[in-house]
C-alpha cells in the first residue's frame, strides 16, 4: 500500500468517528458542537480529491474513482445542503431519502475500499460502519422517546 492508500483508510477512520459522534450529539441535543463535525467532515474533501486525483493518474481500477466520487458527492452535499445554504432538507421526505441514500453511499464506498485494500483493516472500518448504524438506531429511539414526553 502507498501512501494515498492510507490516506483513504486514515479519511475512512475520520469520517466514521466523526459520522458517529455528530449522531450521538444529536441525539443529546448538543446542536452547536454538532458543527464541529460538520467542518471536520467538509475538510475531508481536501484529502479525497488528492486521492482522487493520484488514483486516476496512476490508473487505480475504475471500483475506486467510483468510490472517491460517491464520497465526494456526499462530502459536498453536507458541505451545501448544512454550511453554506443551510437548507432544512431533513425535515421533508421527498429531500431526506435521496441524502440518505448518498450517505450511505459513501459509507459502503469507505467499506470495499478498504476491504479491498487491507482486508484487516476493512473489517474495522466495516465495524465502525455498524457502529454508525446502532448510534442511528439510538439516535432514532431517543429522540422519539423525548418527542413522546
Amino acid at each position: 500500500m502507498d501512501l494515498f492508500d492510507w490516506m483513504f483508510i486514515v479519511s475512512g477512520f475520520i469520517f466514521f468517528i466523526s459520522m458517529i459522534s455528530a449522531v450521538l450529539l444529536m441525539a443529546n441535543k448538543k446542536w452547536k458542537t454538532i458543527k464541529l463535525f460538520g467542518v471536520i467532515l467538509a475538510f475531508l474533501m481536501l484529502p479525497i480529491i488528492a486521492i482522487l486525483i493520484n488514483y486516476i493518474a496512476t490508473g487505480k481500477e475504475l471500483k475506486f474513482t467510483i468510490y472517491l466520487i460517491l464520497i465526494l458527492s456526499y462530502l459536498m452535499a453536507e458541505l451545501l445542503l448544512d454550511i453554506v445554504f443551510k437548507i432544512d432538507f431533513r425535515s421533508k421526505t421527498s429531500r431526506h431519502v435521496p441524502y440518505i441514500i448518498l450517505e450511505y453511499a459513501a459509507c459502503f464506498s469507505f467499506v470495499f475500499g478498504t476491504l479491498t485494500l487491507d482486508l484487516t483493516i476493512g473489517w474495522i472500518i466495516s465495524f465502525f460502519f455498524w457502529t454508525l448504524i446502532g448510534a442511528l438506531v439510538y439516535c432514532i429511539i431517543k429522540l422519539r422517546k423525548n418527542n413522546e414526553k
